[in-house]
């Protein structure tokens, strides 16, 4: 049985290679043994149609090109996460005119004076008078002596004064002043404290059934601003004629008691 399958593979190999275009048939030296006939040679013509056959067989997988397009993807997309960190450094390294300092501040809404200085008297007492202002995207209600944090102002030191020109909205206990949008002619006064950092922020990103956990921290960076005077509304004196004021006391209610 054994040489009756072996008979017929070679039959079936012998065939293959006469339907070539007039392949030179295989010597029985060459079919039973294995080895070239050396009577017989062949040009390299011939040897060129043999080559068809011992060329290398490449099997396409949808999973290796998955793989690649993958990678590629992810190659894209570090690329992109590393030319925005080389802008953003661009920018913290970029050194600005005064004229384009200015200018950034303005949108932003506030224009910085210069440090303070130990003859200035810039504290007052306070005054009953309040106003809107807008730093950045933020709006704040403020009175003379009050204290906020905004986002990380750029080009201002501690000490430095601020003069905050994007004035919505003045009040005082007798009249109120709205703008559209803005009032040009009024302005908030302010000293910059401090720059600080707010409290730590967790975020926290999980895949389920993926292995998949991300936990990182942010802290968001702030300057703290203390409002010392409010101009373009008129202000109304108190008058105390030298004697501290009382706060008003109420007279306790009298219930009469059921008999």
């Amino acid at each position: 049985m054994a040489h009756r399958r072996c008979l017929l593979s070679l039959a079936r190999h012998a065939t293959a290679i006469i339907s070539q275009k007039k392949m030179p048939p295989l010597s029985t030296v060459e079919v039973l043994t294995g080895k070239p006939n050396p009577a017989i040679t062949i040009s390299n013509s011939e040897l060129s149609r043999f080559s068809l056959w011992s060329h290398s067989c490449h099997f396409s997988s949808s999973k290796s090109e998955d793989s690649e397009t993958e990678v590629e993807v992810e190659m894209e997309g570090a690329s992109d996460v590393e030319a925005e960190n080389d802008n953003a450094a661009s920018d913290l390294g970029r050194d600005y005119s005064p004229e384009e300092k200015e200018a950034e501040a303005a949108t932003i809404g506030y224009k910085v004076l210069g440090p303070l200085q130990r003859s200035d008297r810039v504290f007052k007492d306070y005054e009953p008078v309040f106003a809107v202002v807008q730093i950045g995207s933020h709006q704040f209600k403020v009175s003379n002596g009050d204290s906020i944090f905004t986002e990380r102002l750029k080009f201002c030191e501690v000490n430095d004064k601020l003069i905050l020109n994007k004035v919505h909205l003045l009040g005082s206990p007798t009249q109120t002043i709205i703008g559209r949008p803005i009032l040009p002619d009024a302005a908030v006064h302010a000293v910059v404290e401090e720059h600080a950092l707010d409290a730590k922020v967790i975020i926290f990103k999980k895949k389920r059934r993926k292995n998949h956990r991300r936990t990182k921290g942010h802290r968001q960076e702030l300057t703290k601003l203390r409002i010392t005077d409010i101009q373009g509304i008129e202000k109304q004196e108190i008058k105390t004629d030298g004697k501290p004021l009382k706060a008003a006391v109420k007279n306790p209610e009298k219930i009469a008691a059921a008999v």
